[in-house]
């Protein structure tokens, strides 16, 4: 990343960490990681193509890092917590982040024809593989459109996919310092 980039994720963790103190955006142990979370958000980036869906962005991971670090690509951030999304759209205007654009609503409330297509959806803690294919089983019925799940080695071992989705790909996610087992991987419906 560039010094601009490097002060931009500065200004994001320093307006998380303040927003963080009355409107509880990110547990008290991420609160005291935030460069962790930072770090863990902006591994998937290579694997990441234009047009990215953050689906429960809450505290901003991983969106913001990824359109901090990717001012090309489109991300559109899906929080339907009333709190969080208010904190993301401060965030996006502070930052003067033009590549992001905010949800404040439900998944299932939105229709895939009012995004581009191949749209890759990404989630980093927003429930079992099943819960969220079931959420967002309409953006994936659409050619071109796949699911990219931030997880475990362990979290993936214990999951299976609902009948009609296949995994494509597995990518191994390496982080500086240590190895957590994260892996990337990717689902589309068959």
């Amino acid at each position: 990343m560039d010094s601009n980039q490097t002060e931009l994720i500065a200004e994001y963790k320093s307006l998380l960490a303040a927003w963080n103190k009355t409107h509880n955006l990110v547990s008290k142990s991420q609160a005291l990681n935030l460069d962790e979370h930072i770090e863990d958000s902006l591994s998937v980036s290579s694997f990441l193509g234009p047009e990215i869906l953050d689906l429960g962005s809450g505290g901003g991971f991983p969106g913001i890092p990824l359109a901090i670090k990717n001012p090309a690509k489109k991300l559109y951030l899906v929080e339907s917590n009333t709190k969080k999304a208010a904190f993301l759209l401060n965030t996006i205007n502070q930052l003067e982040l033009k590549n992001i654009a905010v949800y404040n609503k439900r998944i299932e409330d939105l229709r895939p024809e009012d995004f581009p297509a191949a749209l890759e959806i990404i989630t980093r803690a927003f429930g079992s593989a099943t819960h969220i294919i079931k959420s967002s089983e309409h953006f994936l019925s659409c050619p071109g459109n796949s699911l990219k799940l931030m997880k475990t080695f362990q979290q993936h071992k214990e999951e299976k996919l609902p009948r009609g989705y296949q995994e494509i790909k597995l990518e191994k996610i390496l982080l500086k310092g240590k190895d957590k087992g994260r892996i990337l991987v990717t689902i589309e419906s068959t």
